[in-house]
């Protein structure tokens, strides 16, 4: 990165005496002799708008941007006149392929029309009338104390990134700040879920930090996607269609519903990228699919903790009583989020041949 040394501008007299010629009309309009590409941009869907698609037009289109991005390293929108001297914002994400997913421009559009707002949509009067022991709330609150955690750590990737990215690519940085806010979203209503509920937020636990540690610390962007898109966010789609299915609550089905809509993006992002990725540099297939079995490993311990795993028995069975009764159907919650997470890492092309979570899951069917 070059150095860039600021202008004192209130003390250059060049500045003050321009600003005293404008203030008495002569203008510099030179700035209008520019030679950008012309584009007239309708709807193509009237009732949809004006969206990323319609814009996909010449130079302003996703498809002008280079592999390798060398041009650009300021603000500027793509497609707009760069003078010289313009500063370096120091971005050191300039390779499409390291971000680009075809349908991250689409997830944005899906992001801002299906936006919910969960202090007015959850039916919130519906805690009071709880049908369930007590017993079964505090494993809810529990789950969602999990679940809380979780959804930060997946709108934290984002925000760790996003600032390196080459502004050029400014559809994916748009899908990326839409990402964070659902996973704000998700991590304020499994709190406030929690809290509603009378018994308050749950315990911390060390295998849970070890696997949200694990996808934090991905050592670059494409192994943090894999490991927050596919991984994270397809264990908290499922802990969120169980909830939804052991409990009567219409809180609790509420917001699994919204819950498993907003993760499916990330999921849908997250293998696009890998298919994108991969399509230009097949190469780092290994080290992808490596990464994510470390990752692996550490949902296992989680999975396999004690915590974690009688939180899932209490709810699954409805009462501390019959909990030691529901192992089995936790063991079978565990190979549907095996046997979805492999179906994801084949579609990615990372998939493995010794995925820890396959044969953990495999021993505990044993």
């Amino acid at each position: 990165m070059s150095y860039y040394a600021r202008d004192d501008f209130f003390n250059n007299p060049e500045v003050l005496n321009r600003s005293v010629e404008i203030l008495k009309g002569h203008l510099q309009l030179d700035w209008m002799k520019i030679d950008v590409p012309e584009a007239g941009c309708r709807p193509v869907d009237p009732r949809r708008g004006l969206t990323f698609d319609d814009t996909n037009v010449g130079a302003y289109g996703w498809d002008a941007i280079p592999e390798k991005i060398r041009h650009n390293y300021s603000m500027a929108p793509r497609g707009a006149e760069l003078p010289p001297g313009l500063p370096h914002l120091g971005y050191d994400i300039n390779r499409k392929s390291e971000v680009w997913s075809e349908n991250a421009p689409a997830l944005y559009e899906e992001s801002k029309s299906r936006h919910w707002v969960p202090s007015r949509e959850v039916p919130w009067d519906a805690v009071e009338k709880v049908a369930h022991s007590e017993e079964f709330e505090r494993g809810l609150a529990q789950l969602y104390t999990d679940l809380t955690s979780m959804a930060t750590c997946l709108g934290d990737i984002p925000s760790k990134w996003v600032w390196r990215i080459n502004q050029e690519m400014i559809e994916l940085k748009m899908w990326q700040c839409t990402w964070m806010f659902d996973a704000a979203q998700l991590a304020d209503v499994f709190r406030k879920r929690a809290i509603a509920g009378g018994t308050g937020l749950g315990r911390d636990h060390a295998p849970l930090g070890e696997l949200l540690k694990s996808v934090f610390d991905s050592g670059n962007y494409p192994c943090a996607s894999a490991s927050a898109n596919l991984l994270l966010s397809g264990l908290m789609q499922t802990l969120l269609r169980h909830v939804g299915s052991v409990s009567s609550n219409e809180a609790d089905q509420t917001i699994a519903r919204f819950g498993v809509q907003d993760l499916s993006r990330s999921l849908a992002y997250g293998i696009g990228h890998m298919q994108y990725l991969l399509s230009k540099r097949p190469h780092e297939a290994p080290a992808l699919s490596g990464h994510l079995d470390e990752v692996e490993n550490a949902l296992v311990g989680l999975l396999g903790g004690s915590l974690f795993i009688s939180t899932l028995a209490l709810v699954t069975a409805g009462s501390r009583a019959e909990a030691g009764g529901a192992v089995p159907r936790v063991t079978a919650l565990y190979r549907v989020m095996a046997d979805e997470h492999a179906a994801r890492r084949r579609a990615a092309g990372i998939g493995s041949e010794a995925s820890p979570l396959e044969a953990f899951v495999r021993e505990l069917e044993a």
